[in-house]
């Protein structure tokens, strides 16, 4: 029973650190400049969020939408877009597609 309870702890510390990896990632990388309360019109966190849902559970969505932001193909070539990795930007779609939390 408790190779249960430790192994319930891990995932659920595991999926903590994750989400709370990606959030620094966006911070690291200035998107919260725009997409945090400011005076700009981007989007902030949960209506990007709730724009990229329909992607959960698609394999290649997080890559392929990374791709497209990178590429200035979504938000309108945004140049902070266009200077993000690859990794980067996959890391930061898939963490808008799982709920930016």
């Amino acid at each position: 029973m408790k190779k249960i309870y430790f192994f319930a702890l891990s995932v659920l510390l595991l999926v903590m650190t994750s989400a709370q990896a990606n959030r620094q990632l966006a911070v690291r990388n200035g998107c919260m400049a725009c997409h945090a309360d400011t005076e700009y019109d981007a989007p902030p966190w949960p209506e990007l969020a709730a724009k990229y849902a329909q992607y959960q559970g698609q394999p290649d969505a997080a890559r392929i939408q990374g791709e497209k932001l990178r590429k200035g193909k979504l938000f309108n070539n945004i140049k902070a877009h266009r200077k993000l990795t690859t990794n980067n930007a996959s890391e930061l779609m898939q963490w808008i597609i799982d709920g930016a939390q």
